[in-house]
C-alpha cells in the first residue's frame, strides 16, 4: 500500500509541474534601420523616456473596464520598458526626421532633449492598444520649445499578447510621426 501511495504522490507532483504556467517574454519589434547620418553638423537630440510606476513592474499592463489595471504575471517585457520604448522611438524618429541625429545617451556638452512621459502603454479589454502621456522638446539650454499631450488608440489585429505588443509598436510609430510633424512645423516657422 505504501508503494502505491508513493507512486500516486509522485504522479501528482509531476502533473502539477507539467501544468505550471509558462512565462512568455515579449519585446517591441525592431525598426528597419535607416542609414545613420554621417554629418557632424546635424543637430543632436537626446531621447529620454519615463513611464508611470505601474508600467515599470515588468508585466504587460492590461486595462479592464474604466478603472481596473492588471499586470501580467507570465507575460513580461523582455527588456526594461523605458529602454525598449527608447530603442524603437529613436529608430522611428531617425526615419521620420532624418535631418536630426537622435541619441539614446548624451555626449559631453548640453544638447536638445526630447522627453516622453508615458502614463499609459497597455491593452484594454475592448481590443485597443493605448498610448498616452506628454512629450516635451527642450533646446540645449533646456528651454522648453515644444510640448504636447498625446492619446493614441489602435485596434489590435488579433488576440493575445503578441497582437498587443505589435499594436503598441505601431502606436510608437504614430507618436513618432506626430512629434516629427510638430518639429517640422516649428522648424518651418523658424521657432525651433
Amino acid at each position: 500500500m505504501t508503494k502505491n501511495w508513493v507512486l500516486l504522490l509522485g504522479a501528482g507532483l509531476l502533473s502539477a509541474c507539467a501544468s505550471a504556467p509558462i512565462t512568455q517574454y515579449y519585446r517591441l519589434a525592431d525598426v528597419t534601420p535607416t542609414a545613420t547620418p554621417t554629418s557632424t553638423k546635424l543637430p543632436a537630440i537626446l531621447v529620454d523616456i519615463k513611464v508611470a510606476d505601474f508600467l515599470s513592474a515588468g508585466g504587460i499592463a492590461y486595462q479592464q473596464g474604466d478603472v481596473e489595471l492588471r499586470l501580467a504575471q507570465q507575460n513580461l517585457w523582455a527588456e526594461r520598458l523605458p529602454e525598449g520604448v527608447k530603442r524603437v522611438l529613436i529608430a522611428r524618429m531617425q526615419q521620420q526626421a532624418p535631418n536630426k541625429l537622435w541619441l539614446d545617451s548624451a555626449p559631453n556638452g548640453r544638447i536638445s532633449t526630447l522627453s516622453v512621459e508615458l502614463t499609459q502603454f497597455n491593452g484594454r479589454d475592448d481590443g485597443q492598444a493605448i498610448l498616452a502621456g506628454h512629450w516635451f522638446l527642450r533646446n540645449a539650454q533646456q528651454t522648453l520649445i515644444l510640448q504636447a499631450p498625446f492619446h493614441i488608440e489602435l485596434a489590435q489585429q488579433g488576440k493575445g499578447y503578441p497582437a498587443l505588443v505589435v499594436a503598441l509598436g505601431q502606436g510608437l510609430d504614430r507618436l513618432g510621426q506626430e512629434i516629427s510633424q510638430k518639429l517640422a512645423e516649428c522648424t518651418a516657422k523658424g521657432d525651433c
